[in-house]
């Protein structure tokens, strides 16, 4: 698994201009910053309903904190796969979250919904990294 504290190694300048032409590039991209939040928030609230987990008797927002930690998720583990990950994911679900707003059984489904729509591996058109 990548350590996700490092930045890969890539030429710190441009022979032409001298600047940095790493830090120019992923500062402009969602994969070093990740997709908006209000943007994601909007969209799983209109998506959600229709999820195979989504249960009738739960709002929103019940899941809410799922699809953020999804999509902080696959940004800050851009270079890891779920497999890679999901482990470490429950581990820190589980020290971080009242259980009685969603067990990590609970709540997986959304997290890895999210983590899928954010890296364009969704089935919905309207995902982000490809």
């Amino acid at each position: 698994m990548a350590d996700p504290t490092t930045t890969p190694a890539v030429p710190a300048t441009t022979a032409d201009s001298g600047t940095d032409v790493a830090a120019r590039t992923l500062e402009a991209t969602p994969v070093a910053v990740g997709p908006d939040w209000e943007s994601e928030d909007a969209y799983w609230q209109s998506a959600y309903p229709g999820r195979p987990y989504a249960r009738a008797d739960r709002s929103y927002e019940y899941y809410r904190a799922a699809y953020r930690y999804g999509l902080d998720a696959a940004t800050r583990y851009r270079e890891c796969e779920w497999g890679d990950v999901e482990r470490e994911l429950r581990r820190v679900w589980d020290a971080h979250h009242d259980s009685s707003r969603g067990s990590w059984s609970e709540m997986s489904d959304a997290v890895r919904d999210a983590w899928d729509h954010v890296r364009g591996e969704s089935e919905d058109d309207r995902t982000h990294i490809r």
